[in-house]
Order: C-alpha cells, then structure tokens, then sequence
C-alpha cells in the first residue's frame, strides 16, 4: 500500500468515526457509506463528513457556534431535527454538493439570487433517481460546507439564498424540471454540467472515477457585434425593440448568441418571427456597419449550383457556372449566374456580400423575434430584470474552455 493511499483510508476511517458519533449509527455503516463509489468525489476532491459536521457549528451563518442549532431538515430557523437512516445519509449529502460544484459560484461582490428551496427541487431532478428527494435543510448545509457564499434574506427562513450562478441554475432547471420548456441554446450551461453526468452514470455502474475534474479556465471571448446591441435595448425604435427581444432570448436560452451580424441573420431563420422583423434585422445590421466600417460583409448562404461547358461566343468555349443562394428575405432564393469565359472555370460560389434585400417596408414596425410556436399577438412571457450588468457564458466548440463576455441590457 502506499502512503498515498494509506492517507486515504486514514482520512475515511476518521471521518466514518466522525459521522458514526454525529448520526447514531455504527462504524461499519458509516464506513460503508464513506467507501461508496456515489461518495467518491464525483467533480473534485471526496466530501468530508468533519468538514460537513464542522459547518453546521462553525458557519458564519447557518452555525449553532455551540449554541442551539439554526439549521434543521426544513431549513433555515427550523425546529424540525435531522434525520439520519444510516445507510445513505452521507451519500446524499456528498451527490448534492457534487451537484453544487458544476454551478460556477457568484464572486464575493455579488448578492446571491438562487433561492434555496428552487434549488434543492433542481437537485432532485438532477440525481434521481440516485437521491430522489434532497430537503432544504441538507441543500443549505451542502453549499454551506463547500463554502459558497450565503445570504438570509428576509431574516425568517426557512429558505436561504445560494451564491451560484442564477442563469446556469435557470438552464439546469429547464433541463430537468417537469413540465419545463427546455433551452434552446447552451451559453448558460453550467461547465460541469456534462461531466458530472458521465461520472454519476460511472460511479452508478460501481467504477471508480480516475481522472480528478479541475474547473475549466475562463477566458474572454470578443464578441462586438453582440455586445452593441445588446446597448441598443433601451431605444425606442425598431432597432431598439429587436435588441430587446434579442436580449431576452439570450437570457432565456431561447436562441444562441450571435456574435457577428452572419449570426443573427442564422437566428432570424431559426426561431418563429413576425412578418416585420426582418426589416428590423436588415436595419440593424445596416447600422451596426455604418458605425463599423471595418465590420466584416454579410454572406449570403450557398444552397447549390451548377456548371455547364459552353462554347463561347467569339471569345473561346468556356464553363458557365449558376450558383443559388438562400434568400435572407425568407421568400426564395437568389440566383448568381457566371461565366469563365476562355479563362476555365470559376475556382467555385464568390459569395455575395453585404447585400442583404432591402426591407419590405410596411407599416408594422414591431419585430416580434423569437415568439413561441402557435402564439400570434402575444409576446414570449419574459421576465426582464433591470439592466444591471450580468454575464453570459458561451463555449468554444471543440474545446473545454468557457468565454464569458458582459455586456448590459434589458435582459
């Protein structure tokens, strides 16, 4: 045996020892829970049982600090006592603060908005059916022993308000909650999210997980064009009212972030819209390029082509090359029609850039993005909070790096 893993039988002795004498129940039952493959550490390093004892005394806030406890079953100020079956007690525990850790946690800076008795209802749908019930008590006491940041906030209990990531635990509750609309769109996935559920599936097959999770780096992704329009939200115009439904769709993982114009026009053809919304996204893009000259050209969509030899007229047989382009408008496609003449042929489509239709004109200046399926005067029912700044996390494909940009609006 090496030291290595002698320290760590030492390290689940002590703590069978401790949860032993804190539960009421034998050595051996606590050491059986401690050993589990669900208790193993699933995203980080293996829960302590004494770290968990220690919070409920130690805590700044939820602490007995050798008086009274404050933290009962039901949570916050409750009267109602633990309860302890001795068989996965300490099980569950350690899969709600796995569950906890994929949520990226609020800097210090920031209130904490997740309220606990949400978040322990997301718990359950997440780890069933490994812990099909978590009580608000025992979500409190995870997040406290892992040491996310706190706060009471009406002084009464018994719910409590927990420093993770308000958008990742909107996308994670979507994801698993009943009767749920799920998002579509993952810039708000917890990094963790994919991760803990391969290693929940491993750990419930009975394997041990070999490589230890270590947080992915955060780095910043430019995204300009997503940026200026998320500022136009507060106008009271047409490019105002797209950005503002553009913001909410964002923040309800309706659609993806479009980080250049190429991408809105993408989300335009994606998600349900009113007849006037593509003169908006045709007056915004235009904007956007006039306060950025420099912007890159709009490219219009190659949906097929083709190329046929022709012998010329006077100047030398040739190829004549017809390529369709998906038309932006919605209604059709438009055509490019080439000849290479005595030079041979094209190299292949020359895409046809910022050349987007005008707009239809018309009265209707509302643009109506991203109504749900079936709705036909009613706007999506979006909470919109105040425009505080906020973050929206977006994942580079094909890496496991996450880009985070900040931008403000009325999302």
């Amino acid at each position: 045996m090496t030291s290595n893993n002698h320290a760590q039988n030492r390290g689940l002795q002590k703590d069978a020892r401790a949860w032993a004498d804190f539960t009421g129940t034998t050595y051996n039952a606590a050491l059986r829970q401690m050993g589990s493959p669900l208790a193993q550490g699933l995203l980080g390093e293996r829960v302590s049982a004494r770290r968990l004892i220690a919070a409920l005394n130690d805590h700044e806030l939820i602490g007995s600090r050798g008086g009274d406890p404050v933290l009962g079953e039901n949570g916050f100020f409750s009267e109602a006592p633990w309860h302890f079956n001795g068989e996965i007690d300490f099980i569950e525990l350690a899969l709600i603060t796995d569950m906890l850790r994929m949520f990226t946690p609020i800097s210090d800076a920031t209130t904490p908005e997740v309220n606990s008795y949400s978040l322990k209802h997301t718990a359950e749908g997440f780890l069933s059916p490994h812990c099909s019930y978590v009580s608000n008590g025992r979500l409190i006491w995870a997040a406290a022993a892992l040491g996310l940041r706190i706060a009471d906030p009406d002084g009464d209990g018994p719910n409590l308000l927990i420093g993770v990531s308000e958008r990742e635990h909107d996308y994670v509750r979507r994801m698993v909650g009943p009767r749920q609309t799920q998002p579509h769109a993952d810039h708000y996935r917890p990094v963790g999210y994919a991760d803990l559920q391969t290693a929940l599936a491993q750990a419930a097959a009975g394997k041990l997980i070999t490589g230890r999770w270590i947080r992915p780096t955060l780095v910043v992704e430019a995204a300009p064009f997503h940026d200026w329009l998320i500022l136009q939200a507060g106008r009271n115009d047409v490019v105002g009212d797209l950005a503002r439904d553009y913001s909410a769709g964002v923040r309800d993982s309706d659609h993806r972030i479009a980080r250049t114009p190429d991408e809105l026009l993408a989300i335009f053809h994606e998600v349900s819209h009113s007849p006037g919304a593509y003169d908006a996204v045709v007056s915004t893009i235009a904007e956007w390029m006039r306060t950025v000259p420099s912007s890159a050209p709009i490219r219009t969509e190659p949906i097929g082509g083709v190329a046929h030899e022709h012998e010329g007229w006077g100047a030398g047989a040739g190829t004549v090359e017809r390529y369709e382009y998906n038309n932006n408008a919605g209604s059709g496609m438009a055509r490019s029609d080439t000849e290479a003449g005595s030079l041979g042929p094209l190299s292949g489509p020359q895409p046809r850039s910022r050349g987007l239709p005008p707009p239809r004109g018309g009265e209707n200046r509302t643009s109506d993005l991203g109504r749900r399926p079936g709705e036909t005067d009613r706007w999506q029912d979006r909470h919109r909070a105040s425009g505080r700044p906020h973050e929206a996390a977006i994942r580079i494909p094909g890496t496991e790096r996450t880009a985070r940009d900040r931008h403000r609006g009325g999302m």
